[in-house]
């Protein structure tokens, strides 16, 4: 029932984002329009959701990204759509829960032949659409070359590079043409932000969409001579540190091209810190299925826009991107499964959620489901993740299953669990897991893992 539900309202929201389109269309032809905002995208490699100074980050100096925070909207509970690279890209650029693209196991290689399908939309897509021109920079990790690269997924352009810097065959790449192998990793934050800057200024006369991914603070850690014993955070401080002042760069292009007012900027990861990174207090980190493997930052300014400035504490994930700018720029997603919700209302104080429940998933699993106070995560999900622990499993009382609901509105929310305390609560959020099993194995591309009972 829920399910038919959330379909009909998204059928409702393409219905009223088509009127819109329509609507915005006909003011443009009587010459009344405002210019159509650009959008730009700056997604971070494993940032944790701790390691800015927006969200209490002590050690690591984030102006930029602070200044960007202040003067608009910073959510607390926002969360990657997967706790690993890939499943949380193709997510964030689908708009779906990456098991919908097949994408939802683990991380794609550099051999792979896995890669975002032909028939997934991109918002690289979906701008190209309403007219943008549209530029990808940095890490993809959607699939190999050529065949899954950015230009053969909405991307008019891409300077970048193929999957992380850990992997083989790390390449430079400019378009379809290597540039630099290997490559010198150390230089590569800015020239992600050259090219950046570049763009802006190249394409500043009509709207565009840039895609700014950087490969930092992934490991191995690379800072340039300029940044290097800087911060007091180690090498990761100052990748960080670096990577901030990129971002500060690409304000100031903004700035100096007379289009930072009506541009849009989100500011993200794709998941949780790994070894390394600050997590504001929470449980986990990157692979892990506690609250620091997904939640992480999401800033968004626009000044022209009419956003209600300051702290938001609505939940949120990064699939909400592409819904969100389908909704400002005035043009439905092609999908009619689209799983994220836009966040225009939130963002402009006149709405105070935008979803009911959110899921998570550790690889191909559903492993908890999340409304804006409580957190329900499966036992199957404990013991895999505390793997260490072999008491679950072997000592009497633990064989039936052992429930984890937590407060999420605290700090940290995965300290203590009310299960016992909240039964009603406990059982409609596993009623919500049956629900989305029930719907998303269908979509599986491995069996069940029937190690652990669930």
């Amino acid at each position: 029932m829920e399910i038919r539900i959330a379909v009909m309202k998204h059928r409702l929201f393409l219905l009223i984002l088509a009127s819109f389109s329509s609507l915005c269309s006909f003011v443009s032809a009587a010459g009344q329009s405002t210019p159509s905002p650009n959008i730009v995208i700056i997604v971070a490699d494993d940032l944790g959701f701790g390691d800015i100074g927006a969200n209490g980050g002590k050690k690591i100096r984030t102006p930029n990204i602070d200044l960007i925070a202040r003067r608009g909207v910073n959510f607390s509970q926002f969360y990657a759509s997967a706790n690993v690279c890939s499943p949380s890209r193709a997510g964030m650029m689908t708009g779906r829960y990456p098991i919908r693209s097949g994408l939802a196991y683990d991380v794609i290689g550099a051999n792979d032949e896995r890669g975002i399908p032909a028939s997934e939309e991109t918002i690289g897509e979906l701008a190209r659409r309403a007219g943008y021109a549209t530029k990808y920079i940095g890490k993809w990790h959607l699939g190999r070359f050529p065949e899954y690269a950015p230009t053969a997924h909405g991307f008019d352009e891409f300077y970048g590079v193929p999957h992380s810097n850990d992997m083989p065959n790390f390449a430079l790449y400019d378009d379809a043409e290597i540039i630099e192998t290997p490559v010198n990793q150390s230089a590569l934050t800015a020239r992600y932000g050259e090219k950046a800057v570049e763009f802006i200024d190249r394409k500043r006369a009509k709207p565009f969409l840039l895609f700014l991914s950087y490969t930092a603070p992934h490991i191995p850690l690379y800072a340039s001579q300029d940044f290097r014993g800087k911060s007091d955070a180690g090498v990761y401080g100052d990748v960080v540190e670096e990577l901030d002042a990129s971002v500060g760069r690409v304000v100031d292009a903004l700035k100096r091209s007379g289009t930072l007012d009506n541009t849009v900027i989100f500011i993200t990861s794709d998941n949780g810190p790994f070894f390394e990174g600050g997590t504001a207090g929470l449980k986990g980190g990157k692979g892990s299925s506690w609250e620091a493997g997904y939640r992480v930052p999401m800033i968004v300014s626009w000044p022209s826009g009419g956003l209600k400035r300051g702290a938001q504490r609505a939940i949120a994930m990064n699939i909400d991107l592409l819904p969100t700018v389908a909704e400002i720029i005035g043009i439905p997603p092609q999908s009619t499964q689209i799983d994220g919700a836009s966040l225009l209302g939130l963002l402009r104080g006149k709405k105070a959620t935008a979803h009911d429940r959110l899921l998570y998933f550790n690889n191909e699993d559903i492993v908890g489901v999340r409304n804006q106070r409580w957190k329900y995560l499966t036992h199957a999900y404990y013991r895999r993740s505390l793997g260490a622990f072999e008491k679950f499993g072997t000592l009497d009382g633990f064989e039936e299953g052992y429930d984890l609901l937590f407060d999420a509105s605290d700090a940290g929310g995965e300290e203590y669990s009310y299960a016992e305390r909240e039964p009603e609560e406990l059982s409609n959020l596993k009623q919500a897991i049956t629900d989305a099993r029930a719907e998303f194995d269908a979509l599986r591309t491995r069996p069940p893992d029937k190690t652990f009972p669930e």
